[in-house]
């Protein structure tokens, strides 16, 4: 990165990233953290605690909110540039991958590395990287700058959409479907077999093939080692824009909405549906068979055990709004204090009748 202030406000203005510039056009050669930064960096600055450290010390640019502005703005004088942004974390997120993400296309090598194996029935895109040891079946479709990183299997029929990146050692599985600009991380298994199996009278299981796909829809994220398993017949679905942390488990048939925010230890049990934008804190499980109404969400280890048809916010096991586990918690800190008054009333009750006896 080494461009003046005038020309990434240019780029960002017109999309409403950042509002406006006060101060001088200098010159950005870095993005840095606010705590460690040198005089030629961009920071972003969205604490009030941190205005009086960063104005005894200016970078090139700020990225601010308007009213920490007014505040540098008398410090810096024409020292550092600000950007005023309407959503200093929206900046930094988009600033960030634009200007200071990593190169995946160009950092190690480009095109397809001779170790990797590619079958002849496959379509790739302009300007996709296939890496060292990976290998993509045959009749797949990989769209326009796609990276398939070392050790990746992309199976037979599989599609991957514009600008999809694929992470080493991770699985895509036969038939599955990924849209543009998904992120699939590390040690990942889309398209792994549903668990679905039949007993006897011996009670001796047997194993339902699982026959459909699993369709992951723009723009999602899938952390390290998640599975998401096909489904039985027809797709497992993820829409478009949701984050998945690091070690979750989707099971067959399962739906999940737009926009959700599901993090590490997150387990979806089989033909569950959950609505747009849902947020769910580490650890968070869902049985089967359920539907879940857009905007829940679910925190210290939520249990969900039926259906949630009202937004909010629910917690505990088996799941409970967060005011009627707020009570019960607190209640249940108390009860071993509950228990001995109950004993001692007891007691009492007790030498009242033998007394009356």
């Amino acid at each position: 990165m080494d461009m003046r202030v005038s020309e990434i406000l240019t780029r960002w203005q017109q999309e409403g990233v950042l509002l406006e510039r006060r101060g001088p056009d200098a010159q950005v050669r870095g993005i840095a953290p606010v705590e460690e930064y040198g005089p030629g960096d961009m920071v972003f600055l969205d604490q009030p605690s941190l205005v009086e450290a960063v104005a005894a010390k200016p970078p090139a640019c700020v990225v601010t909110s308007a009213r920490l502005a007014d505040a540098l703005a008398h410090d810096f004088g024409e020292t550092a540039a600000l950007l005023v942004a309407p959503n200093v974390k929206l900046a930094q997120a988009l600033l960030r991958q634009e200007y200071a993400d990593r190169d995946l296309r160009g950092e190690e090598w480009q095109g397809v590395h001779p170790s990797a194996v590619v079958h002849e029935s496959a379509r790739l895109g302009q300007g996709v990287v296939v890496g060292p040891n990976a290998v993509v079946g045959a009749s797949c479709r990989v769209g326009d700058r796609c990276v398939i990183m070392a050790g990746s299997v992309i199976e037979h029929d599989a599609v991957l959409g514009e600008g999809t990146v694929i992470h080493p050692n991770v699985t895509v599985g036969f038939a599955c479907e990924l849209g543009a600009q998904v992120i699939v991380h590390s040690g990942s298994v889309i398209g792994c077999e549903g668990y679905g199996f039949a007993q006897d009278q011996q009670r001796r299981s047997h194993r339902i093939p699982q026959t459909g796909k699993v369709v992951i829809e723009d723009r999602v994220r899938v952390g390290a080692c998640n599975c998401i398993d096909r489904a039985a017949f027809r797709e497992t679905r993820i829409k478009a824009g949701t984050k998945l942390d690091n070690h979750c488990h989707v099971a067959h048939n399962v739906v999940i909405g737009r926009d959700c925010l599901l993090t590490a230890g997150l387990i979806v049990a089989g033909s569950t549906t959950l609505g747009d934008r849902v947020i769910a804190s580490g650890d968070t499980g869902f049985i089967d068979h359920l539907n879940i109404c857009d905007d829940a969400v679910f925190v210290h280890k939520a249990g969900v055990t039926k259906d949630v048809t009202e937004p909010g916010v629910y917690a505990g096991t088996p799941h409970q709004p967060m005011a009627e586990y707020t009570r019960n918690t607190a209640a249940l800190r108390k009860l071993a204090e509950m228990r001995k008054q109950l004993l001692a009333l007891e007691k009492e009750v007790k030498e009242l009748k033998a007394g009356r006896e």
